[in-house]
């Protein structure tokens, strides 16, 4: 079976379900708990949503690169594009505690992905941004 899943995608809403459907299906092929598919999902989701929605100033047509990589218990996920420069580790954390109605309008995904992965890495390389996050499920 091979070691990582590479996928490149154009920077479409269209293509995440497609997207999401591939990542199920590596990870059950190499048996990874539901938990393993649930945290993908979410990433995926909001990383390639936030890329779309925020990255690019232009209509042209631009490439996202993912890899998934299950080994050994952990996943890891990496999400490259080349949008504007955006480290999300650098945003503050949301006030929770804020009354809904409140509250300003994102950040909660980037927020529940870093709380929920073991740990996250953001560079900006070659006019790229490269996010990387990772989780253990154990062996």
């Amino acid at each position: 079976m091979a070691h990582a899943l590479t996928l490149r995608i154009k920077n479409a809403f269209t293509e995440i379900p497609t997207v999401s459907e591939t990542a199920s299906n590596w990870l059950a092929e190499r048996n990874a708990p539901p938990a393993a598919d649930y945290l993908a999902n979410l990433a995926l989701e909001e990383l390639i949503t936030n890329c779309i929605k925020y990255g690019y100033d232009d209509a042209l047509e631009h490439v996202i690169e993912i890899e998934l990589k299950f080994s050994g218990g952990e996943l890891v996920l990496t999400v490259v594009d080349d949008g504007h420069p955006f480290n999300p580790l650098e945003q503050p954390e949301p006030d929770t505690d804020l009354p809904v109605e409140d509250r300003p309008i994102g950040g909660l995904g980037i927020h529940l992905l870093r709380k929920m992965s073991d740990h996250m890495e953001y560079t900006r390389l070659e006019n790229q941004n490269r996010l990387t996050l990772r989780k253990s499920f154990g062996a």
